[in-house]
C-alpha cells in the first residue's frame, strides 16, 4: 500500500479528562437539577491530509491546543447556564471558578460547544487544514454523547 492511498480518510483521536460541576435548569425535575460534578472524558477525532512525514497532526499539538483550552476553561470549574442567576450570583460572590454558557449545561450542548471551540482553537494555533469530525463526550463511564 502506498502512502498516497492511505492519506485520505485518516483520522487521529486524542482523549482528555477533566472535573467539572453543573446542574440542569429549564424546569428539569430529575436528580441532575442539583449541583453535582462529573469526571468528564472527551475523545476528539481530527481529520486531515498526511504530511510528508506521514502525520495528520502531531498528537502533542492537539494536546497542547485542545487540552490547553479544556484546562483553561473547563477543568475544575462549574459550568453554569447564563440564565441560572441564583447559581451564577453564588459563584461570583464566593469567587468560585466558573464558566458561563449560553445554554442549559446538558452533555449534548457541551459536546457541540466543545467541538466548535476546539475547532476554533486548532484553526488559530496551527497552520494546517484540520477538521474535528467527531466529539465523543463521556459524562459518566456508562453515558456519552457524540456529535459528528
Amino acid at each position: 500500500m502506498t502512502r498516497t492511498s492511505i492519506s485520505h480518510g485518516i483520522q487521529i483521536i486524542k482523549r482528555f479528562r477533566w472535573s467539572m460541576a453543573h446542574r440542569l435548569t429549564h424546569g428539569y425535575k430529575g436528580r441532575c437539577a442539583s449541583l453535582h460534578g462529573h469526571e468528564y472524558e472527551v475523545g476528539v477525532t481530527v481529520s486531515g491530509t498526511m504530511d510528508e512525514m506521514g502525520l495528520v497532526v502531531d498528537f502533542g499539538d492537539v494536546k497542547r491546543v485542545c487540552g490547553g483550552w479544556i484546562k483553561e476553561h473547563f477543568d475544575h470549574t462549574t459550568a453554569v447556564y447564563e440564565g441560572d442567576k441564583a447559581l451564577l450570583d453564588f459563584l461570583v460572590t464566593e469567587e468560585q471558578r466558573h464558566y458561563v454558557l449560553p445554554f442549559n449545561t446538558t452533555a449534548e450542548n457541551i459536546a457541540i460547544y466543545l467541538r466548535e471551540r476546539l475547532q476554533e482553537a486548532l484553526d488559530q494555533a496551527l497552520d494546517k487544514e484540520l477538521s474535528i469530525i467527531r466529539v465523543t463526550l463521556m459524562e459518566t463511564p456508562n453515558s456519552c454523547v457524540e456529535t459528528t
